[in-house]
């Protein structure tokens, strides 16, 4: 009788948030994200049998903290299945990373990363998911690339536009500048860039959501059909150099070009179908707005988190205001660490 051998691999991922190049990206202009210390987590316990050459076919058991109930499937390998389910796609995707097949692979998923707050849940599901995998088959020695490239082709199955900024921010942790082919930390070294996000912005959470693949397609619709790209191509590179000014000067030097860059930005994406004019008619009513404060959707825009931004004392009043209608401040903070395999 044939024996069975487990070997157990663990893998967390921070979430994301934009600051400024949405949908410019796509396009070939910069982005500017930030990991935010929210997490997911994946154990992944591998079995094989004794003595065997290796699986012909795998059973997969996926638990998930917003699941009920986990879900079975039977993967054979000469025709293994896409799924559209990301927790599924990226567990069969991991199978690749042995050699010799497991007869059983289970994984957990513990997340606080609400889908609904627009900060990564699905990256991060694809890249831990892929790790904790790698982390059992390649002896935990991973390749962070390596892995974010195999994310990142996951992610395109279900968002064929994806830039995958957020895969990039969420592998290397910190803030980073994203190019499509390139991406450069800004706080390897500096992690007072951090410090001075977290000295003048607010991430408010609460709305009803937005998909991002639809909310992608209604809005690169309107800006063909508008003629708008090339506007919101210089708007978008000069709200990325306002934040890199900002943060790279003392004290609160370059605020002011900063807040004015982000309502230019605003007024152009204030024109699309995808923006949230319930919340821009509560903080259209707040004194200050685009002067000694501002506010600006992030990622794909919708009502996923937005960031209010301005010296903590002149967001007092839209916060409050936010707060009335359920909206409430996110519990996370902004964190240097990225991806971790153990």
């Amino acid at each position: 009788m044939q024996t069975e051998t487990t070997s157990t691999g663990h893998a967390s991922a921070p979430g994301k948030l934009m600051l400024a190049g949405e949908y410019a990206v796509l396009d070939g202009g910069r982005a500017l994200a930030v990991a935010l210390d929210g997490e997911l987590q994946v154990r992944c316990d591998a079995f094989h049998e004794t003595g065997a050459a290796g699986a012909t076919s795998t059973t997969l058991e996926l638990h998930s903290n917003l699941w009920l109930e986990p879900k079975i499937i039977e993967v054979d390998h000469d025709n293994e299945p896409l799924m559209s389910d990301p927790f599924i796609d990226a567990a069969i995707s991991a199978l690749s990373a042995w050699a010799s097949k497991p007869s059983k692979v289970i994984f957990h998923v513990k997340a606080n990363l609400d889908p609904t707050h627009g900060v990564g849940s699905s990256s991060a599901l694809r890249l831990a998911v892929l790790a904790s995998a790698k982390h059992i088959a390649a002896g935990s020695l991973i390749n962070v690339a390596e892995l974010a490239d195999s994310a990142l082709e996951l992610q395109r199955r279900a968002q064929p536009a994806a830039s995958g900024y957020d895969i990039a921010v969420q592998s290397r942790g910190g803030l980073i500048e994203f190019r499509q082919g390139a991406t450069r930390s800004l706080s390897v070294r500096a992690e007072n860039h951090l410090d001075k996000l977290a000295s003048c912005i607010v991430i408010m959470v609460g709305g009803v959501g937005a998909s991002t693949g639809a909310t992608m397609i209604l809005f690169l619709d309107w800006l063909v059909k508008n003629k708008a790209h090339a506007e919101l191509m210089h708007l978008s590179e000069t709200l990325v150099d306002a934040w890199q000014e900002f943060l790279t000067s003392p004290a609160n030097t370059g605020l002011s070009q900063l807040i004015k860059a982000v309502g230019q930005h605003r007024t152009l994406m204030a024109k699309s179908p995808v923006f949230p004019e319930r919340i821009a008619t509560i903080l259209e009513k707040i004194t200050g707005l685009d002067a000694t404060w501002t506010w600006k959707t992030t990622g794909a825009g919708g009502e996923d988190a937005i960031i209010l931004i301005g010296a903590n004392e002149t967001l007092k009043a839209p916060c409050e205001a936010l707060s009335k209608i359920g909206w409430h401040q996110s519990p996370f903070n902004f964190t240097p660490q990225g991806l971790t395999t153990w």
